[in-house]
């Protein structure tokens, strides 16, 4: 397959990939929305559900209220669940499925999960070269201007090969979130199960919708960012080769 085909394939990929994405933000907010007024058989609060999962599986983790901009998350350099406002008092299906699923990061954290770990490298890879691309931009554009564009095809070259690199790193880190997500979502299903917190079928059905259509969401990121990084690299590689011939 040709760079070129490629190129072309990429630039008809992305509005239908971007149409899908949308459609999977709505349905997400949608589920979780409807299944926070549904709430489960017990009292258990989702603050409570990550104490007793901490306590019974013998993890040394906390669990707070997480900043409005953050929302929830795993934070495995301080061992810390954070849990947004809505999820972290509240004994709803969504809050329970949410924080069982953080809790699944937790144990794979314990456990030494490898996609995890490689996850955790990639990210600092990644953020590192994502400072790098603005000050890249902006000598890239000094340069040109200063040779009055003499030689900006030479320096539009490297701030081609630059956006490549990070959304390359971006689509990696995305590919190896996928297998980190889905089985954090296994194991927070099967927590809930052992600890009987969800007792009966049509609870077991909701913690699963809920689960699933956030995990959607990040099938769709990885989906537009290796877009983008096709897009990048085979037009580097087209004015790379026509440069060579």
């Amino acid at each position: 397959m040709s760079w070129e085909l490629i190129y072309v394939i990429s630039g008809i990929a992305f509005f239908p990939v971007l149409i899908v994405a949308i459609v999977i933000s709505i349905n997400v907010t949608v589920v979780i929305e409807r299944y926070h007024n549904l709430k489960v058989t017990g009292n258990l609060t989702a603050r409570e559900l990550v104490q007793k999962i901490a306590t019974e599986n013998q993890l040394n983790i906390r669990v707070e209220e997480a900043p409005e901009h953050t929302g929830d998350h795993y934070d495995p350099r301080d061992k810390t669940i954070r849990l947004s406002a809505k999820v972290i008092d509240n004994n709803s299906i969504s809050a329970l499925a949410i924080a069982a699923h953080e809790c699944g990061h937790a144990l794979q954290d314990a456990q030494g999960y490898l996609p995890l770990r490689l996850r955790n490298v990639v990210v600092r890879l990644s953020n590192f070269s994502s400072r790098l691309l603005t000050p890249l931009i902006i000598i890239s554009l000094v340069a040109a201007v200063l040779t009055f564009g003499m030689a900006s095809s030479v320096y539009f070259e490297w701030l081609l090969l630059g956006f490549c690199i990070v959304y390359g790193l971006s689509a990696l880190v995305n590919f190896i979130t996928l297998p980190t997500e889905f089985d954090a979502s296994h194991r927070g299903k099967q927590l809930l199960d052992q600890m009987q917190v969800v007792e009966n079928g049509e609870e077991r059905v909701a913690v699963s919708q809920v689960l699933r259509a956030a995990a959607n969401t990040y099938v769709v990121t990885f989906a537009m960012s290796l877009l983008y990084f096709l897009r990048y690299l085979s037009y580097f590689m087209i004015l790379f080769g026509k440069k060579r011939d």
